[in-house]
């Protein structure tokens, strides 16, 4: 055991330290991080004077929910406020604040990894890691304030209990990051969640059980904590996923008819290049890596880029 955990310590630092170095390297945010960002300054600084909170004064295109900021917030807190009391520079904060979401992230990816060394061997766990650490994005942009971010490690550990078979956390999982985060999330993992009825993995009536369940609990989160903040009864994504999809007015935040087919070509290449990697490593090491659930993956993934295109 301790033989093996030694090649898993290895790799969680490697992810840590790439992560690390990125954030070091570039700590400036851009416009799309701001709020989140700036919330939790909010949370940590302003605390329970919500009339001094940033977002009334700059609200924004959509409103976005405060659960984000107030979770990384929570983990912050101790270190920030050992900070505040230094009297050191807020910059300091602002890289403790993006750290900590950052290792959320990598704990999410590292259980994911695990679970990946379980059924699929240590040479696919260990060129997954490589793979993902010697690329820009996901470690790049684990410590990015974006409402993706924040959705991704539960994303991450519903893909975990997917893969554990454990239909009823991913439901509930899929449901928090769809919910509260990302409503475009639905038809990823609503996808996944379809093939597992169809194979009869997980019937009908428990999907819609846990389903329904788990998106009144979740519902009933997002607006207590966000009417708080905003000042009025909310639901954030719910508001986001009527500007973007009913009311279709994304387009007129700097869009051009060109660039969706543009970015449609440049993501169908980027999956195309994963697609290839992950049959080139199945075809070297001569390793049976699950095809049902590479298919499933890519089949779901592809779906998604072509509706949302």
């Amino acid at each position: 055991m301790a033989e093996m955990s030694r090649p898993m310590q290895r790799e969680l630092l490697l992810l840590t330290l790439v992560a690390c170095v990125h954030l070091l390297v570039c700590p400036f945010t851009k416009v799309e991080e701001s709020f989140n960002l700036q919330a939790t300054h909010d949370i940590l600084y302003h605390r329970l004077h919500l009339d001094k909170y940033d977002h009334h004064e700059f609200p924004g295109v959509v409103p976005r929910t405060f659960v984000g900021p107030l979770i990384i917030s929570l983990l912050s807190a101790p270190a920030a406020f050992f900070l505040s009391a230094l009297d050191v520079s807020k910059f300091y904060s602002q890289l403790l604040v993006r750290g900590c979401l950052g290792l959320c992230v990598i704990y999410a990816f590292w259980k994911f990894q695990k679970e990946v060394r379980k059924q699929y061997g240590t040479t696919v766990a260990v060129f997954y890691c490589w793979i993902s650490a010697t690329q820009f994005h996901l470690l790049f942009y684990c410590t990015r304030t974006l409402p993706n971010i924040f959705a991704l490690p539960i994303v991450l550990l519903a893909f975990t209990a997917w893969m554990q078979q454990k239909f009823g956390t991913f439901i509930w999982l899929s449901a928090l990051s769809i919910i509260i985060f990302r409503s475009e999330l639905s038809i990823f993992l609503g996808l996944m969640l379809l093939s597992s009825v169809v194979s009869r993995r997980i019937s009908i009536f428990r999907s819609l059980c846990h389903a329904v369940s788990a998106g009144l609990v979740w519902l009933a989160l997002t607006m207590s904590v966000d009417s708080i903040f905003w000042g009025r009864l909310i639901w954030p994504e719910g508001e986001v996923l009527w500007y973007n999809i009913v009311l279709n007015k994304s387009s007129e935040w700097g869009l051009s008819f060109a660039q969706p087919w543009v970015t449609l070509g440049k993501h169908k290449a980027e999956n195309a290049i994963d697609s290839a990697r992950i049959y080139k490593l199945k075809n070297i090491f001569q390793l049976h890596i699950g095809q049902n659930l590479i298919y499933t993956l890519l089949l779901c993934s592809h779906w998604l880029l072509l509706i949302m295109a």
